[in-house]
């Protein structure tokens, strides 16, 4: 069996289905070979929509590449149980297998990482929620919110995920610890991320305990589902973990940003409704309209951290993934000369 790195991408996609069907009947009850299989996306994890005759929908998320170890799943899975059982927004409740358990480990022929697959149920809507539509960005504000507001409120012992704090995302970054990402950066790149972590730690150190908890971690507006019979669900917690609640705003935000820039006020427009049904729900985080831009810059940092991992591995991140990082090292480079960070509202905005 050949490297299974070395194998084209849709070969290695048609080996992941099989393992996956096979996997659905041995473990969860399924008639593997008769589902419909929808791809919805192969970056570190392969995403499948599942649809057995007669049947609703599943997600299958059979994560194959720097994947979170099993226990990091089963507490995920635990959050989107409890989350789910609150009833105070929308998110894909995991389906448990016929032996009880969360995740099933599955061992991928010619890869040396271990490989674990989560079956949940599928979240009925329409992704990337139409953000100008009357009353979705206070929806989207709210979603939000009451994520913080179920982190805040309900505990969950033995949570064990990744932290993304400064430290994590920037200090022991891939970006910035990992040579064969400084090349996709290039010398002035990797300079320029290394001046704005000096620049943005100290702010991302504030804050107290109120401001942190349990977060979504990639919180964009594809990861948010507008619901036919109304409001916004949440789904894709492969990042969740614990953090400032700042980088789930800002993650939202800039996500909006990168569409909606080029329409004069129609950012400000959305995030002013996004962050008055995030209030509705629950106050913003101290001081959120000064460190703002430091989170902002946060989440673009994560995003480099995981473009320069993906893309020497999979061709589909490989396809845009040069790009984005010009795109996020120039606006590095602008901010370290002492331009706003997009996405940045200024004093009469917010």
């Amino acid at each position: 069996m050949p490297s299974f790195s070395h194998l084209p991408h849709a070969a290695q996609l048609d080996l992941l289905e099989g393992l996956t069907r096979a996997a659905l009947t041995e473990c969860y009850g399924l008639n593997g070979a008769a589902v419909g299989m929808e791809v919805q996306q192969y970056e570190d994890n392969a995403v499948w929509r599942i649809t057995p005759p007669g049947r609703s929908s599943f997600v299958a998320r059979l994560s194959v590449r720097d994947g979170r170890p099993a226990h990091q799943q089963r507490s995920e899975m635990r959050w989107l149980e409890s989350l789910a059982a609150s009833r105070t927004v929308a998110v894909p409740e995991p389906v448990i297998t016929t032996g009880g358990h969360y995740v099933v480990p599955l061992e991928v022929p010619g890869h040396d990482e271990p490989a674990t697959l989560a079956l949940l149920h599928w979240l009925p809507g329409t992704a990337e929620p139409p953000y100008r539509q009357p009353g979705v960005a206070q929806e989207m504000g709210r979603a939000t919110a009451h994520l913080h507001e179920h982190a805040a409120t309900v505990p969950l012992p033995e949570f064990d995920r990744p932290v993304w704090d400064a430290e994590t995302i920037l200090l022991k970054g891939h970006a910035l610890t990992d040579s064969a990402a400084q090349e996709q950066l290039d010398t002035e790149g990797t300079a320029a991320l290394r001046e704005v972590t000096e620049l943005i730690t100290p702010a991302l150190q504030e804050g107290g305990q109120d401001d942190r908890g349990r977060i979504h971690g990639d919180l964009h507006r594809e990861n948010m589902i507008a619901m036919s019979g109304g409001g916004i669900g949440v789904i894709d917690f492969d990042d969740c973990g614990t953090g400032h609640f700042l980088l789930d705003i800002a993650t939202v935000l800039s996500s909006v940003h990168r569409i909606a820039q080029k329409e004069p006020g129609a950012y400000e427009e959305f995030t002013r409704a996004f962050l008055a049904g995030y209030t509705q729900v629950r106050p913003l985080p101290t001081n959120w309209a000064r460190l703002l831009e430091p989170y902002l810059l946060l989440r673009d940092a994560f995003i480099l951290n995981f473009v320069t991992t993906a893309a020497p591995v999979n061709a589909d991140v490989a396809s845009w993934g040069p790009r984005r990082i010009a795109g996020i090292v120039a606006n590095m480079q602008a901010y370290v000369e002492g331009r706003p960070y997009p996405g940045t509202l200024t004093s009469e905005q917010s």
